[in-house]
């Protein structure tokens, strides 16, 4: 009667292991998927900020480049004027009164990637690196700032500033980003 008793006990001993065997597998399986749910959620955040911080170098660049390359009106003229358009600069208005404006190109598309990548649209930004493309920002003269003048008699100067708004797009990394950021900026700066 002892031998059948042991018999049995050592069934149950392989029911038992093979259950605790069972479930340390499902647990196995989806810290597996876990993980790798965590790993897909950290690359999509790695890649929006390569593509966050690819826009925010080319809104400052569009800054330095207004900087230094619009001191003064006669260079607001040439720069935004429609007769002779630098690219990625538009206006939607006249600088100064004789002067042609340059508004964006019809179609242009700030969340469509074509409209970024179509020639004379934007300016590549080169000085970003460890990105496949590029990022690009346009630049619109939106006008004057501020209440108009009162004095009619033409012998007080106008001292309102001139504004701008940048525009800048940047992708993440890889030869097909998925990734991509666009941000504005609104500019303004005093011309003599």
């Amino acid at each position: 009667m002892r031998h059948e008793t042991e018999g049995r006990q050592r069934g149950a001993v392989l029911v038992v292991s093979l259950l605790i065997l069972l479930v340390m597998t499902v647990l196995g399986v989806s810290s597996m998927s876990s993980t790798t749910l965590q790993e897909r959620m950290a690359n999509n955040d790695r890649q929006r900020q390569v593509a966050f911080q690819a826009a925010e170098a080319a809104l400052r660049a569009a800054e330095a480049y207004l900087v230094d390359n619009v001191t003064s009106v006669s260079d607001l003229v040439t720069t935004f004027d429609a007769a002779s358009p630098v690219t990625g600069m538009f206006a939607s208005r006249s600088p100064l009164v004789g002067v042609q404006p340059n508004p964006l190109p019809a179609g242009f598309d700030p969340f469509d990637d074509a409209s970024w990548l179509a020639a004379n649209g934007a300016v590549e930004v080169a000085g970003v690196s460890g990105v496949t493309r590029r990022p690009r920002y346009i630049i619109e003269y939106l006008g004057r700032v501020g209440p108009p003048l009162n004095n009619y008699s033409g012998k007080k100067q106008d001292a309102r500033e001139y504004a701008f708004r940048i525009t800048a797009v940047g992708w993440g990394e890889g030869n097909a980003p998925t990734a991509r950021y666009l941000l504005q900026s609104s500019f303004r700066m005093s011309l003599i």
